[in-house]
């Protein structure tokens, strides 16, 4: 049964609200600004400026020595050239890709099970969204590619599976290409259990030569086999190293991140919903399985599968892989609106407007805590990290150096912040040098490791061992100014201080 034509309209505007609310830290002028996007942006300034075109991608998190793809850098790098690397030129960039995105949630979900589930599928997705996009679109580094792209590789397997044109299994091999450009983890063992499925599969149809389909995948990785060939298969080995090595399983640890980790994507606030909201989707998905057609039943089945083959496969992972499921979020909003064709319309109302207000709540509940006040806003807030840096630049008045420190090292927030204003100033400014006039911008360390401080930073790395001649306080951030003679300038720092993004 279709939805009237009054509710389709009250839907949309629905969806038109969420995405308004969604874009509420843009709005007031700020993104969410943490390590991981700060060093995107340093990766693209060091593109610009230095025409220093890169191979890899960002560090993976799961395997010591392996890069994602540099994809994400490259479809950001128009937006950041256009907007002259303004963070927030960058940021509408991302929040046109959002409102893209549930485009393309509600082409697949139409394509796999019409238009009531497909309007259903994006204001649910859209309601979703409201508490990442609200802190900033936070989720948009380079996993949000392999998000993006997952549906339609779905969709374009099941196509494939369905009537066998070798057309659908290219395209949908590429993508599966592209999604491991951007987020390896996943992509990976996405690939594994679509290549042990195909191995029965075209056995069994008699179309083994199908599996020349495969040679797609070295357009889109090619990236890494170029790096390992100029880098002496650095990564190829590291990976050799982490496989060679013992990795225990932890069941029961992927069962609580299995639970809390991803369902609570659908039902914030990891608590009795969450285990609510896992429960009646497994039981939902059985029992739609069940009433199904023959050819929902493969979507049912091919999504059943890819989602218990990723999570088998991660067993043999000894980290946290909670992050990792993300990717199968559209897809698993999708097959829940898909519940409206089978279960009882009481039913399925009532659990997606009990769970719509939930993420409505959170979603909120994220605006209201932004603080209008920047200096208020921590961190992770661009417009923040860049007031430092003006009231650095406006407080020198002339060329000076400075040094950046923060208790991981990297400062990537700071550094950028730094770099950006530098564009606006008519002096300069001079990274990890020392000037007659010279900044030191440190980070305070965590409450419950007071001895990361810089001051080891400083008398060690730095080679100034003595009090600034004036301080300034930014919330968490302590700027240290010093007039320096000209010996206490020819002590030099320690040249291997981080001060750029390295083996690109």
């Amino acid at each position: 049964m279709s939805l009237p034509k009054l509710v389709n309209k009250f839907l949309f505007f629905l969806i038109a609200v969420n995405i308004i609310l969604g874009a509420y830290f843009l709005i007031n002028g700020d993104i969410h600004f943490d390590v991981d996007v700060s060093r995107d942006f340093l990766v693209m300034d060091d593109i610009v400026r230095n025409n220093n075109l890169t191979l890899l991608g960002p560090r993976s998190g799961a395997i010591l020595g392996i890069f994602h793809g540099p994809l994400w850098f490259y479809i950001n790098l128009p937006a950041f050239i256009i907007g002259e690397g303004n963070p927030l030129i960058v940021g509408w960039f991302w929040f046109l890709l959002s409102v893209i995105f549930l485009g393309i949630i509600f082409y697949t979900a139409k394509k796999l099970f019409g238009f009531k589930v497909a309007l259903l599928s994006v204001l649910f997705f859209s309601v979703n969204s409201i508490i990442n996009s609200t802190y900033g679109l936070k989720n948009f580094y380079n996993p949000y590619g392999a998000v993006f792209l997952f549906p339609v590789f779905f969709l374009l397997f099941v196509q494939y599976i369905n009537n066998l044109k070798v057309k659908y299994l290219v395209f949908s091999l590429f993508l599966l290409g592209l999604i491991i450009q951007f987020q390896m983890a996943f992509g990976i063992p996405i690939l594994i259990a679509v290549s042990l499925y195909l191995s029965y599969f075209l056995f069994k149809k008699k179309k083994l030569y199908h599996f020349l389909s495969f040679f797609v995948l070295l357009i889109p990785l090619s990236t890494f086999i170029l790096f390992d060939l100029k880098h002496d298969f650095l990564q190829s080995k590291a990976l050799f190293q982490y496989f060679t090595e013992k990795n225990s399983l932890i069941s029961v640890n992927r069962v609580n991140e299995l639970f809390f980790n991803f369902f609570d994507q659908l039902s914030p606030g990891k608590n009795l919903t969450t285990i609510i909201t896992a429960l009646f989707f497994f039981i939902g998905f059985v029992y739609s399985f069940k009433k199904s057609t023959k050819e929902i039943k493969t979507i049912y089945w091919f999504f059943g599968y890819l989602f218990l083959s990723f999570w088998v496969l991660s067993l043999f992972y000894s980290g946290s892989i909670g992050n990792y499921f993300w990717p199968f979020l559209p897809l698993t909003i999708i097959i829940f609106c898909s519940f409206v064709k089978f279960i009882k319309q009481e039913v399925f109302v009532l659990v997606f407007i009990s769970l719509y207000l939930i993420n409505l709540y959170a979603g909120i509940s994220a605006i209201l805590d932004f603080k209008l006040d920047i200096n208020e806003r921590g961190p992770h807030s661009w417009a923040f990290n860049q007031m430092v840096a003006r009231r650095i630049y406006q407080d020198a008045g002339n060329d000076f150096g400075y040094f950046n420190f923060s208790p991981d090292r990297y400062a990537y927030q700071q550094r950028y912040a730094m770099i950006y204003m530098g564009k606006y100033f008519p002096y300069k400014s001079f990274s990890s040098e020392k000037k007659l006039l010279t900044y030191l911008i440190e980070v305070d360390p965590p409450k419950d490791r007071p001895e990361l401080n810089g001051i080891s930073w400083r008398i060690s790395d730095v080679k100034i061992d003595r009090s600034p001649d004036t301080t300034l306080r930014f919330d968490f951030i302590l700027i240290e100014k010093y007039y320096l003679d000209n010996g206490e300038i020819e002590v030099v720092p320690n040249p291997y201080l981080l001060d750029s993004v390295f083996l690109r």
